[in-house]
């Protein structure tokens, strides 16, 4: 007699579509896999590409990378602020100091840039991409370093040679941009040059966009003239990069919307500048917003001042004091609100809401020897981007820099006689 054949159905594979899908074989539904993954530091997320070749073609998604970014940057835990600081010790050149944890020890970015160590601008931080560039009268004259550098993934892009050529002693100044709509990072470069017109010299704004995307130069019509004063951004807000300016001798706000690829001016009557006072006031990102810190020592107080675009009008948001503390300035703030103060000492404090302090970011640098962006990690990531190694600064390296500099010194010395 035969054998009762079984009525148990044979095991077939999973559909292809379900084992195209990153997140197929997990307990939890999908949205909500998405939600919790999107929650996790970036070293997590390293991990986790370890699981299966889909999840790595997941993380590496524009949608999820934005949803990555979006959910720490809203959590306190992850606000931090990146400080290159010209006058700390060895070692913590450039530091990573977390503002609500109670960490009191910074983490070193690990420098992967030696030879510019000393002569760069920390120009900003987008999605958690830093651009770094050497001011154009240290480099020679037909180049001028530029690289993107993501910290917390440690790759880096140099950026190409750009395409405009600045001369001896001619002012060129670094933006730095995040396109959204086409997910594409930017880098502004404005170049004042000498033209000749009708007999006379004139200093002509120049402009080039280099594009992650593409990675090339491009030409941009301007379409007014300006100078900026500064070989960096001010501010750079919802990916739009902003230089303080003088345009028909008036000064100005210049924004560069890297959408739409077009410079637009934000007008500064209303906050009443004396002559030059513009140049104190830091430019800052509120909340999604363009603001001014605008300080006044007499009372410890200080008023966050924001530009509404509808109005086309600057309106008192917020003001912080009595403070408790004495600073000498204000340079940054965060997205939770707080603001980055520099005190007499040359320490960098966080205050409340409350102009309370709540934490002593950095001490021991020399005044004014730093510069400071607020940080978010980030899986940023644009084709190019190469793995960088720290580099150690031995006391080699050191006593190498320190040469340069003497020596860049003495020639500045030579040329004052």
């Amino acid at each position: 007699m035969p054998p009762k054949r079984s009525h148990t159905q044979k095991k077939t594979n999973p559909p292809i579509a379900a084992a195209t899908s990153a997140m197929a074989d997990c307990v939890l539904p999908q949205e909500i896999m998405f939600n919790i993954v999107t929650r996790l530091p970036v070293k997590s997320i390293h991990r986790f590409k370890a699981v299966c070749k889909p999840w790595c073609k997941v993380f590496v998604t524009p949608k999820f990378m934005k949803a990555h970014h979006a959910q720490l940057s809203r959590n306190r835990d992850n606000q931090s602020v990146a400080v290159y600081s010209f006058a700390d010790k060895p070692g913590h050149i450039m530091s990573l100091y977390r503002v609500e944890p109670n960490e009191e020890l910074p983490i070193n970015l690990g420098h992967p840039y030696p030879k510019h160590l000393y002569l760069m601008d920390f120009v900003g931080c987008v999605n958690g991409l830093l651009c770094l560039a050497c001011p154009v009268h240290l480099e020679p004259m037909d180049c001028q370093w530029i690289e993107l550098w993501n910290p917390a993934l440690k790759l880096s892009k140099s950026v190409p040679v750009p395409k405009l050529r600045a001369g001896y002693g001619v002012l060129a100044s670094i933006g730095l941009g995040y396109d959204d709509e086409n997910d594409d990072f930017k880098v502004v470069r404005i170049v004042h040059v000498e033209k000749k017109k009708k007999g006379k010299i004139t200093n002509i704004a120049e402009v080039e966009v280099y594009s992650a995307n593409s990675n090339s130069w491009k030409m941009i019509h301007v379409g007014f003239q300006f100078s900026v004063f500064q070989t960096k951004n001010q501010a750079i807000v919802n990916g739009n990069p902003y230089w303080v300016a003088n345009a028909d001798e008036n000064d100005v706000l210049v924004m560069f919307d890297v959408t739409k690829m077009e410079f637009k001016i934000v007008p500064l009557t209303g906050l009443n500048f004396k002559k030059g006072e513009h140049v104190k006031v830091p430019f800052v990102d509120w909340k999604g917003a363009i603001a001014a810190l605008v300080y006044d020592k007499r009372v410890l107080s200080l008023d966050v001042w924001v530009f509404d675009d509808r109005r086309k009008v600057w309106i008192k948001n917020c003001s912080f004091g009595p403070i408790e503390v004495k600073v000498d300035r204000f340079v940054q703030c965060l997205k939770s609100g707080e603001v980055v103060g520099v005190c007499n000492d040359g320490k960098l404090i966080v205050l409340d809401a409350d102009g309370v302090k709540k934490k002593i970011v950095i001490g021991g640098a020399d005044k004014g020897k730093f510069q400071i962006c607020g940080y978010t990690e980030s899986l940023a990531y644009f084709k190019g981007m190469e793995k960088v190694k720290a580099m150690p600064r031995s006391d080699d390296m050191v006593e190498r820099l320190g040469q340069v500099i003497r020596f860049a010194m003495l020639l500045n010395d030579r040329s004052k006689r």
